[in-house]
């Protein structure tokens, strides 16, 4: 061979090695690519099958705790199941009621909860229009940011409907998927039907929770530390029901392992991605081969150079040797394949039984066909007080004498298939040999190539004491009533009142005041209507409308009516009521009834008289005000023949009789006075005064009763201040009885005021709730008024005890002072002043024409009084 030929063979020897060498590499790498591949696929699956027996481990958690609360007869086992089962490390975030609730049930129900049956619009809680069938929300715990509000309809949100009435109607607990609060957000629930088909238990679960290994086996190589795991609703595919990066966007990727499972119902899709691409490596197997492999390559360049001249023979043999090279290749796929298959079958095998045995808080035990136990978790050995590797091979009988078969015909499965697929008590036997009264749960659970049983066993002691103490509590409670009953029924026979407890308008208890009160013979009363003791079908129907609205409101109500007695005699009744429990209608009412005929005679007689006393009053103001009439004009008579008289006298220059007739016309003044104040009085009482109201000067009938007042409070140096804000002051007045008024006030201040003292007259305007008023007041400096007598020095006839000074009088000035403001709508008062003397106020409107009548055009009014 030419050394052009052995260099050209040299040259291909060592390009096909590398060539090799790079297929190989090639090829190596995607094997490592496939392991990988592989082994993110198993990751996967463990990931959608771990949340799968998360899913239905919650659901048969779910049937349990319905079991639990329609079991449990204690008023708080709503709240001690919640925190059970409500804490950090549960999967239950919350736990709920939901009520089926129907159009007439509505009001009814949101009485219950103090709450109205709402809906979720856009974040906001609002009023559910009317519908056949509400699901509100009853209750729910623990009370915290996540909580559904008492009454929210979850009807409403989206098409779910349809998943709560077919809780209701069956036994098997339902998935609830749904968004309360709008896009972008998810929330998933458990409901159970609690007994019967109107009330359903409601469970929160936590998504976080979801996602997380069931055991500590799984925490040191969890499955979700390799891939992302998500889980979409069939019928809310936008928004995944759960994630377990929350906060990541969705990956758009195609998924390396799907799942579709139907659970609770809903038809769930699982998808794990990888978290990150697959980036294959040689692993030091893998270089070893490559190393090997280039070895031989070089090997037989080497042997290729040396025996070239042996080519025929070399061929043969380098052939065989590929050959086997190959074999060897494909015998080290093939292992590799055989023990990946192996260990990850051996995987999920191991990792569900732990995570089924080890994470469960029941105890577990696994039987076998035959009767014998295969395995049992921790939570069994501590049940039973030894050990697990102890419990193995042992009958189950052993244990549990209710599955012993006594028959020795009788295998385990003919046993075992009377307590299949239902929950049933039993007895444990302990270590120590004490009987601890339990609860079991027998499920067969088919294998490929075997079957065996799976028993579920829950210490059920405490529930064991919680009944015989609710029986024990219900005993007593019964005594308990039935004493109280008597003691009851001993008070209504022991009081003197007639009593009634009534209940639907029916009597249902009667005490024998009320027998005697209603002349009954005996107690046929009771269960009897109360319409025969009532004077007719109407006031017995009108009495009811009126007097139970009130009782329902809870308040105590009181009316007098005529009722009839069981002999037909009517009689006045006076009647107390009061409902037993306002929120309760059908608890009933209690009723004392009390005979009042004699008080309202005795206020009959009362009545009578004081109408009588009236007439006899008004007869006499009516001669009082004639008489007054009558003595005036003899009286004005007197008064002119004595001005006459002083007149003569005074021309006979006749001192003494000049003052004998001047006391007779001082005399005969103050008799007219007198007279005319008597007459002003009785035209009061009788309706007979007339005031003439138009628009005057208020500060003209000060100045001018002033000026009147002025010559006799000059007599004692007394002086008389005048004051008018504004100076013109202008009102709606009477002003010859306006004058009549400031006059009997300046009258009786310059009579009580001491010598040299001032008497302060003042006159304002001011504004009251949108109405201006003119107020006058008349200030002196005199003894002042008693407190007690600041009222009474305005009835007619009556003076102030510091009268008794010798200043005299009638007594009507105040007393027709007082009718004449109040015949202008206003008002008058008196009060002390703190450094001495009296201060006598009265104010009144200053447009009188808007007070008597609106919209009249002429401010001037003529009334009568």
């Amino acid at each position: 061979m030419s050394r052009l030929s052995r260099l050209t063979s040299i040259l291909l020897g060592v390009a096909l090695g590398a060539a090799l060498l790079l297929t190989e590499y090639w090829l190596l790498l995607e094997h490592d690519r496939n392991e990988r591949q592989q082994q993110q696929q198993h990751w996967g699956a463990l990931a959608t099958g771990l949340v799968v027996l998360q899913l239905g481990d919650a659901l048969e958690h779910s049937r349990i705790m319905a079991q639990q609360l329609i079991n449990g007869d204690t008023p708080h086992a709503f709240q001690d199941l919640a925190r059970r089962v409500v804490h950090d490390d549960s999967v239950f975030a919350g736990i709920g009621t939901v009520m089926l609730v129907e159009q007439s049930q509505r009001e009814s129900f949101e009485n219950r909860i103090a709450a109205s049956i709402r809906y979720l619009n856009k974040q906001h809680l609002l009023p559910s229009p009317p519908q056949v069938q509400y699901y509100p929300v009853a209750s729910y715990l623990p009370d915290d940011a996540n909580a559904l509000p008492q009454g929210l309809d979850l009807s409403h949100q989206g098409d779910i409907k349809w998943i709560l009435d077919l809780a209701r109607r069956s036994d098997q607990p339902m998935l609830l998927p749904s968004q309360p609060e709008g896009p972008g957000s998810s929330r998933l629930d458990i409901v159970t039907r609690l007994g019967d088909d109107h009330t359903l238990l409601l469970l929160n679960l936590r998504p976080d929770r979801l996602t997380q290994p069931m055991g500590d086996a799984l925490m040191a190589d969890n499955p979700l530390r390799h891939v992302r795991l998500l889980v979409w609703s069939k019928n809310q595919p936008d928004i995944p029901l759960l994630d377990s990066l929350p906060g990541k966007p969705v990956p758009t990727d195609t998924p390396i392992v799907t799942r579709r499972s139907t659970i609770g119902g809903n038809e769930l899709l699982l998808g794990a991605y990888a978290l990150e691409p697959i980036r294959p490596l040689l692993t030091p197997t893998a270089w070893s081969v490559l190393a090997t492999s280039a070895g031989i390559l070089l090997l037989l360049l080497l042997l290729q150079q040396r025996q070239q001249r042996q080519n025929q023979r070399l061929n043969g043999q380098l052939q065989h040797q590929q050959q086997q090279l190959e074999q060897s290749s494909r015998t080290l796929h093939e292992q590799i394949n055989d023990r990946m298959l192996s260990e990850q079958a051996l995987a999920q095998s191991e990792a569900r039984q732990r995570a089924i045995l080890q994470a469960s808080s029941d105890a577990i035990i696994l039987i076998d066909r035959a009767g014998h136990i295969l395995q049992a978790n921790p939570a069994a050995a501590r049940l039973v007080e030894q050990s697990a590797a102890s419990l193995e091979n042992l009958p189950v009988g052993v244990l549990f004498p209710e599955l012993y078969s006594r028959a020795p015909n009788q295998s385990f499965e003919q046993t075992a298939q009377l307590h299949e697929g239902r929950p049933f008590e039993a007895s444990l036997l302990r270590s120590d040999g004490q009987l601890l009264p339990v609860e079991l749960s027998l499920s067969r659970v088919v294998m490929p190539d075997d079957w065996f049983y799976v028993t579920v066993c829950r210490d059920i002691t405490v529930r064991k004491k919680q009944e015989e103490a609710l029986i024990r509590l219900k005993n007593s409670l019964a005594e308990q009533v039935e004493v109280q009953s008597q003691q009851l029924a001993a008070l209504l026979d022991a009081s003197p009142l007639a009593m009634a407890y009534i209940v639907d308008r029916h009597l249902r208890q009667v005490n024998h005041a009320f027998l005697e009160l209603f002349q009954q013979q005996d107690r046929n009363v009771i269960g009897q209507p109360t319409l025969p003791y009532f004077e007719n079908p109407e006031q017995w129907e009108r009495t009811g409308k009126v007097l139970y609205s009130l009782l329902n409101d809870g308040k105590v109500v009181q009316a007098e009516m005529k009722l009839r007695t069981g002999k037909g005699l009517l009689f006045w009744c006076r009647l107390h009521g009061k409902a037993v429990n306002p929120s309760v209608p059908k608890l009933g009412t209690i009723w004392v009834y009390q005979d009042v005929s004699a008080q309202r005679s005795v206020e009959d007689t009362l009545r009578k008289a004081k109408i009588l006393a009236e007439e006899t009053s008004r007869a006499k103001t009516e001669f009082l005000a004639n008489m007054s009439h009558e003595l005036r004009t003899p009286l004005h008579a007197i008064l002119g023949f004595t001005e006459m008289g002083q007149l003569r006298a005074r021309g006979l220059d006749d001192s003494k009789l000049e003052q004998y007739f001047g006391r007779i016309n001082a005399s005969g003044n103050r008799l007219l006075t007198l007279l005319n104040d008597l007459l002003d009085m009785a035209k009061m009482e009788v309706g007979r005064m007339d005031y003439s109201i138009s628009r005057n000067s208020l500060t003209q009938c000060l100045r001018e009763a002033c000026e009147e007042i002025t010559p006799l409070a000059s007599r004692s140096q007394i002086r008389i201040l005048l004051e008018c804000e504004p100076e013109l002051l202008v009102a709606d007045i009477d002003p010859f009885r306006i004058g009549q008024v400031i006059r009997n006030l300046l009258s009786n201040a310059v009579k009580f005021s001491p010598a040299g003292a001032e008497i302060l007259v003042h006159g304002k305007l001011t504004e009251q709730d949108g109405q201006e008023w003119a107020i006058v007041t008349v200030e002196d400096a005199g003894p002042g008024i008693p407190e007690a007598e600041l009222e009474t020095i305005f009835d007619k006839f009556i003076q102030s005890s510091t009268t008794k000074t010798g200043a005299g009088g009638t007594g009507l000035g105040l007393a027709i002072s007082r009718e004449i403001v109040h015949a202008h709508h206003g008002h008058i008062s008196a009060r002390n002043r703190p450094e001495g003397g009296a201060m006598f106020t009265f104010s009144i409107p200053r447009q009188f024409q808007r007070n008597l009548e609106e919209g009249t055009p002429d401010a001037s009014q003529t009334l009568a009084r």
